[in-house]
């Protein structure tokens, strides 16, 4: 098919498909966060990388190589060279020097390298709070499928949803911790772990990568390079426990939460539960023998972080306390 006829067909698709979530970077309606933004309070400390294919149809070509696994880690860069490429297929885990938490907004972010607002390599991201088991969070994409993109082809960023790499380098793509509310085995205020696992773009349903629906997501493909698939610039954390208390080794429970002042903590040892604030700061402390019972109106904070510390370990929640 010549070039001509092919951008035809992209905006005759482009008409007949909608276009449903956020526009690009800077444009009124982007959810994208930039690098230097003053929400961001930490960055990804520690990395574990298993590189993909150049092409995941031909395995015989080897994986990619560009950039280190340190290259991910601190701050994003923004400048297209200071990443790691994933390839096809390829996956990255993310830790943090303090654990992710479930608060309003974004909770964290995810950095590409796209040279342009139209040129998209995609990731699926999951999240683990025991480095064990993970949880996706639900993507979709209405990018067209009539033609498969290529390195010479362009996409809407508003045809997809909750994959990383929406947007172009120095712009980090948002991730809401609150998605995942009530998944067993999942604590939303204790992320340890984030996974990137590449979309292999391909078309073809014997290699394609599928959003939560099942629909094949359509990004450049082949990328038949060392810097093919997936190039993370780094991960950044907008939300994250006060340092200390994100340790997660023992359960307990805290009910209602949110409260209107008086809560119930319910745990299987004997120990101390102390109280703080969101910059760490303790606010009070009580032992108990498995049962506590106290109102937490008279700490005067409208977010507290409740630690409960035992002899096998510390653990800790948030509660919300309501006006």
């Amino acid at each position: 098919m010549n070039k001509t006829l092919s951008i035809i067909t992209l905006i005759i698709c482009s008409i007949s498909f909608g276009q449903t979530f956020d526009a690009p970077a800077g444009q009124i309606g982007s959810l994208a966060i930039y690098k230097d933004s003053s929400v961001i309070v930490n960055w990804a400390s520690g990395i574990q990388v298993s590189r993909g294919y150049l092409n995941i149809a031909n395995p015989s070509l080897g994986v990619v190589g560009f950039g280190l696994e340190q290259d991910a880690l601190g701050p994003a860069e923004g400048d297209g060279i200071s990443v790691v490429s994933l390839g096809d297929g390829g996956v990255a885990i993310l830790t943090f020097s303090n654990a992710i938490i479930n608060l309003a907004g974004p909770d964290f972010a995810v950095f590409e390298n796209g040279f342009a607002d139209d040129y998209m390599e995609f990731a699926h991201v999951e999240v683990s709070s025991d480095g064990v088991n993970y949880f996706r969070f639900p993507s979709i994409s209405e990018i067209p499928l009539t033609i498969q993109t290529d390195n010479f082809s362009f996409i809407d960023c508003r045809y997809v949803y909750n994959l990383a790499g929406k947007y172009r380098q120095g712009y980090g793509v948002p991730f809401d911790l609150e998605e995942l509310t009530g998944i067993p085995s999942l604590d939303i205020n204790a992320i340890t772990h984030v996974k990137l696992i590449d979309v292999v773009g391909s078309v073809n349903v014997e290699y394609g990568t599928t959003d939560d629906s099942g629909d094949l997501i359509n990004d450049p493909y082949p990328t038949e390079f060392d810097s093919g698939g997936f190039d993370l610039d780094a991960v950044a954390v907008i939300n994250e426990a006060p340092v200390g208390i994100n340790e997660s080794f023992i359960r307990f429970s805290v009910s209602p939460n949110p409260t209107t002042g008086i809560i119930q903590i319910h745990s299987i040892q004997q120990g101390v539960i102390r109280f703080y604030n969101v910059i760490g700061e303790l606010l009070g402390e009580q032992e108990t023998t498995g049962f506590l019972e106290t109102d937490v109106r008279s700490l005067g904070e409208k977010i507290i972080f409740v630690q409960l510390t035992t002899k096998k370990g510390v653990s800790c929640q948030r509660v919300i306390v309501l006006d």
